[in-house]
């Protein structure tokens, strides 16, 4: 009999997770994979000091790789289902750069890390720092525990309409393992005035997929025109999304400068194999839909809230391919895709 896939929607087994494995770990890619793709987000906001959430920060040192895209390190907010995770990073973060500060909080001139600096961190990380000064609360991150699929868990560390930028490494993918919800209806959050909801709360006549609730918490804490920047293992991660049709490759993970455009995979195999995969992806679809009655008794559609601006397939990074000989063991292609989307102007209320 198989094992049990882990609780990736149970607090208790994040927390126990990183209390049996400290160590600074990075789903999916390097810190650095996102970079393009934040830099040009960064580059559309006019905004000054424009505001990160980094969701699902776990022990990665994307957290700190962070630092190196703003003026002020308070800009960026990192969030985990994990007080586990929190505790760990901010630890980490005063062990990283507290020797940048004087003990009158002062910013040294070191102070300011390189880009493509932290890579190295691992060892600093793994080492506790011998400096006792404190950090300024000006040099430091904002560092919060909270569940992104309940609405007040989220709004008691986040301000609505707050943050230019939402940062998620492979969180999505860790959501979408999560137990599907029932939901009450009208929703807590709804697109249109409360005032013209019904009064009676009921439930849903089934539950939502976890990434459709997401959505429309990160929707609520998003500015207008804010970046949802995500890397997932998925080519087809999130259901609210209308996807083009693919079309082949152009080798580059340099984001395009046309809205909406697609980059995936080239189409491989036979054709009798690509109908089998259209075929499964269009049953998942269908059951992750989210149904017509649930939409027209108040919970906001998802896909009114968010765009796609792009999507992106990278190749992982991986070891040297095994060889025995003069044989070299074949690989399979893999991609990981980058989905870049852009919230709406679709305004969101609370119903109290």
């Amino acid at each position: 009999m198989p094992p049990a896939p882990p609780s990736f929607g149970s607090q208790e087994y994040w927390n126990m997770r990183f209390i049996a494995n400290p160590v600074p770990f990075e789903w999916l890619e390097a810190p650095t994979a996102l970079d393009p793709y934040i830099i040009d987000a960064l580059k559309e906001i006019e905004a000054p000091n424009p505001q990160l959430l980094h969701i699902g920060c776990g022990t990665s040192l994307l957290s700190y790789h962070l630092r190196a895209h703003v003026e002020k390190p308070s800009q960026i907010h990192n969030l985990d289902y994990s007080d586990v995770a929190i505790k760990l990073g901010r630890k980490r973060e005063a062990e990283i750069f507290e020797a940048g500060w004087s003990a009158s909080g002062e910013e040294a001139t070191s102070a300011k890390p390189d880009r493509n600096s932290l890579e190295s961190d691992q060892e600093k990380l793994s080492t506790p720092a011998t400096s006792t000064a404190a950090n300024s609360p000006s040099s430091c991150m904002r560092w919060s525990s909270a569940n992104l699929l309940d609405h007040s868990s989220l709004l008691r560390t986040c301000q609505a309409s707050a943050y230019s930028i939402v940062v998620d490494k492979s969180t999505s993918d860790s959501i979408a393992c999560s137990d599907d919800l029932y939901v009450p209806l009208p929703y807590h959050v709804v697109a249109a005035s409360p005032q013209s909801m019904k009064t009676n709360v009921t439930e849903s006549p089934e539950p939502l997929h976890p990434l459709h609730i997401m959505a429309v918490h990160l929707a609520l804490v998003t500015k207008p025109g804010g970046r949802w920047i995500s890397l997932s293992y998925s080519m087809n991660r999130y259901p609210f999304l209308q996807l083009p049709t693919p079309e082949s490759a152009n080798g580059s993970s340099q984001p395009m400068q046309t809205t909406a455009s697609v980059s995936q995979a080239p189409q491989q195999g036979t054709a009798g194999d690509e109908a089998e995969s259209n075929d499964e992806v269009s049953l998942d679809d269908d059951l992750d839909d989210i149904p017509v009655k649930v939409l027209k008794d108040g919970f906001p559609d998802p896909s009114t809230l968010w765009k796609l601006v792009g999507k992106y397939d990278i190749e992982p990074q991986t070891a040297s391919e095994a060889t025995k000989g003069n044989e070299t063991t074949h690989r399979p292609k893999v991609s990981h895709w980058i989905y870049v989307l852009e919230r709406t102007n679709v305004p969101l209320y609370i119903r109290t």
